[in-house]
């Protein structure tokens, strides 16, 4: 089981991966909330709820995954 503190540090490594790659998801996921755990995609929809389901069904939760739109 995760804890807060290796969520933040997750959550964190997701940010700055976010940041870094802004302009490579606007080139694959424009229009789409991605779900982003560490330096990665694990998800996608143009639905937000659609998105947080599946999620959910897997396990992942957000906290350590950032659920992020893109314009």
């Amino acid at each position: 089981m995760a804890t807060l503190i290796d969520d933040l540090v997750e959550y964190r490594r997701g940010r700055n991966w976010l940041e870094r790659n802004a302009s490579l998801l606007r080139m694959s996921y424009r229009g789409k909330y991605v779900a982003v755990l560490g330096n990665r995609v694990v998800d996608s929809d143009e639905d937000r709820y659609s998105l947080l389901q599946r999620l959910w069904s897997r396990g992942l939760y957000p906290g350590p995954v950032i659920i992020h739109f893109v314009d």
